[in-house]
């Protein structure tokens, strides 16, 4: 059962893994990875937050969303599967972001909620305006549908504004400039979006730049990067998250971890573009 035959499923994808968790440099920034991972779970074990506090609740959410995303990305990092990481980190950059801005201004949790209304008014249109969609439903389904809708025109109508989605571009360079140039930018272009950068990582290049071959087999061309967007999107919401559940403990050890983060080797890559 190679490679060849089941891909990422094969046993191949076992030897790997332990490969690059063993060999410098990925070693080194695995094993700093994980022991931010052992402080997220120790922040989510210990925090608690009643209902009735809409911030820290909404925090506490995006906290554990944020968590998860970072260690889906390391298990596809360690298995080579470096375009999928950056697809996963572009989302976790956007909790990230909410973090951010949940610890300056609670009204973030208005416009969340107010976007749920939108999506959800926006999806029933879809289903209820398209015979080709509306078929596939029962009589009941639909009917329920249009009852969504107007619910939620009713509570634009209540507020005297007009629902909209949020922009998590807008919110990031309101709160979190620097990570929204960073990371939210970086992962956008070349991770998330299909564009010439994220088509890039799946060519072989030759000499001359030459395109050679598609890669299709676990790589760790740009598992640094990675790697190190990986680790600044977890401190970038682990910190203000901290702060807001009191533990100036997990801050300070924060502080002394992103001095490690810059002893790591090749950390703050910078990525030649593709001619």
């Amino acid at each position: 059962m190679s490679f060849e035959i089941d891909g990422f499923f094969s046993p191949d994808i076992d030897r790997f893994r332990h490969s690059v968790t063993t060999t410098s440099p990925f070693k080194e920034w695995f094993e700093y990875a994980r022991g931010l991972n052992r402080i997220g779970l120790d922040l989510l074990n210990r925090a608690t937050t009643p209902l009735s506090d809409r911030r820290l609740f909404a925090m506490y959410g995006h906290f554990v969303r944020t968590n998860q995303t970072f260690q889906g990305a390391l298990l596809m990092a360690e298995r080579g599967m470096i375009a999928n990481a950056r697809i996963l980190l572009r989302g976790g950059v956007e909790s990230a972001i909410a973090i951010a801005a949940l610890a300056k201004d609670d009204g973030l949790v208005d416009d969340m909620i107010a976007a749920h209304h939108f999506n959800q008014r926006k999806l029933a249109r879809l289903v209820v305006n398209h015979q080709n969609y509306s078929a596939t439903y029962s009589t009941e389904e639909v009917a329920a549908m249009r009852a969504v809708i107007a619910e939620v025109d009713a509570i634009e109508a209540q507020s005297g504004k007009k629902l909209k989605d949020i922009n998590w571009a807008d919110v990031g360079a309101a709160h979190c400039f620097d990570l929204y140039n960073l990371l939210y930018r970086s992962l956008s272009s070349d991770g998330t979006h299909a564009t010439v950068d994220s088509l890039n990582r799946f060519l072989e290049v030759g000499d001359g730049q030459q395109i050679t071959a598609f890669k299709v087999a676990p790589d760790t061309d740009g598992m640094v990067e990675a790697l190190s967007a990986a680790c600044l999107l977890f401190i970038w919401a682990a910190d203000p998250f901290a702060a807001a559940f009191a533990r100036p403990d997990v801050t300070a050890g924060l502080s002394n971890q992103l001095k490690l983060f810059a002893e790591l080797p090749g950390a703050f890559p910078t990525r030649a573009q593709a001619a």
